[in-house]
């Protein structure tokens, strides 16, 4: 039942941020528990794939993410196709650390 209730309200969360555009959309999200994360269950693919550090894709001039709710969409689809295990919460911290630390979107 708790996860139901935390599922709608993540659910109606993001619905409200996606419709203002606005980084409400990470209103759950911890971008220093994001940064933790990020290094834990994200970053070995991301070197693996885009070399470096793997922050090339964040600093890429051509890069696809422009608003706050296309990032978390980001995150959640890397999230699914990987298999990482994280939970709504995590992927809004992930997403609030990438967003502090390189896109800077409002």
């Amino acid at each position: 039942m708790t996860k139901t209730f935390t599922l709608l309200a993540l659910t109606f969360m993001f619905a409200s941020g996606a419709a203002h555009g606005g980084s409400d959309v990470f209103a759950f999200g911890d971008p220093e528990q994001g940064k933790k994360l990020y290094d834990e269950k994200c970053a070995a693919c991301h070197v693996a794939q885009f070399g470096g550090d793997g922050a090339s894709v964040f600093t890429r001039a051509d890069r696809r993410i422009h608003t706050a709710p296309a990032l978390l969409a980001q995150v959640q689809g890397c999230n699914a196709r990987t298999h990482a295990g994280l939970s709504a919460e995590d992927e809004q911290s992930v997403a609030a650390w990438l967003n502090q630390r390189y896109y800077k979107l409002k």
